[in-house]
C-alpha cells in the first residue's frame, strides 16, 4: 500500500485587477505559503475572506495547492 506524506501547502487568492483593452479581466494572484495540514477547508475559507476584505480588488477564486510525497 502506498504512503502519502504531506510536504507543504499554499493558499492562493486570485483577484480581479481590472480589464485590458479587449475588455477581458486581468487577474492578480497572491500566495500564502507554509500552511500545515491541520487546517480545515473551513479555516482556510475564513482566512481567505478575511484577507480579501482588506483589499480593494474583487476576490475571484480561492485555491489550496498541496505537495505530497508518495512512496
Amino acid at each position: 500500500m502506498a504512503n502519502v506524506n504531506f510536504i507543504s501547502a499554499t493558499l492562493r487568492l486570485k483577484y480581479e485587477d481590472g480589464y485590458d483593452e479587449k475588455n477581458e479581466p486581468i487577474f492578480t494572484t497572491k500566495s500564502y505559503r507554509n500552511l500545515n495540514n491541520t487546517h480545515s477547508a473551513d479555516d482556510l475559507l475564513a482566512v481567505a475572506h478575511a484577507t480579501a476584505s482588506l483589499s480593494s480588488q474583487t476576490l475571484s477564486s480561492i485555491a489550496k495547492q498541496e505537495t505530497s510525497d508518495i512512496s
